[in-house]
């Protein structure tokens, strides 16, 4: 038994299904200039300081495109703004495992790591982002923060161990340093 397109001539068959691939190419154009938008409107909320209205609205988009990469990472950051550092790091952690291949991810969960003070766990993040991406500007920078500070706390166990005017100019020489990191928003 044939079907109604089936006794369509050829050519016009294939002219149905060229329309009907432009259709659904169309369709998927305009979701992800809608997606766009989202995540932009995500961020500008974010950057006002409206982490409960940025973290609503990523979670809406993820509860529509549960696979977006970019909304779960602007639901994390959302996470953070609001003080929910155990949300954030689960957040973070499920992108890490999900897309290896982000550094982005890698960087912030470092960042909340190196501030519960977990630096050797944050070095080793910082150092997978640099894996995905070997020109990722600011995870450079955080990775150069947490070498830092974990120079001076080996120094300062150095010290207590075996106290010497070397090590106390290290010690001296890096508090510049640190002051000036610790004053630079991450």
């Amino acid at each position: 038994m044939s079907t109604p397109s089936s006794s369509l001539p050829l050519p016009v068959r294939r002219l149905a299904g060229l329309l009907a691939l432009l259709l659904a190419l169309s369709l998927a154009a305009a979701a992800a200039q809608a997606q766009t938008a989202q995540h932009v409107q995500i961020a500008q909320w974010l950057a006002n300081g409206q982490a409960e209205q940025a973290l609503a609205a990523a979670e809406a988009g993820i509860a529509e495109f549960p696979r977006d990469p970019q909304l779960q990472f602007l639901k994390a950051n959302a996470e953070s703004a609001l003080g929910r550092q155990g949300d954030a790091e689960k957040t973070l952690t499920d992108l890490t495992q999900q897309y290896p291949e982000l550094p982005e991810p890698w960087n912030n969960l470092a960042a909340i790591r190196a501030g519960q003070g977990r630096l050797e766990e944050a070095r080793s993040l910082l150092e997978e982002a640099l894996r995905s991406n070997p020109n990722y500007a600011q995870a450079h920078a955080n990775l150069a923060d947490v070498l830092l500070r974990l120079a001076d706390g080996h120094l300062q166990t150095a010290q207590e161990l075996a106290p010497s005017a070397a090590q106390a100019q290290q010690i001296e020489a890096l508090r510049p340093l640190l002051d000036a990191n610790a004053q630079q928003p991450r």
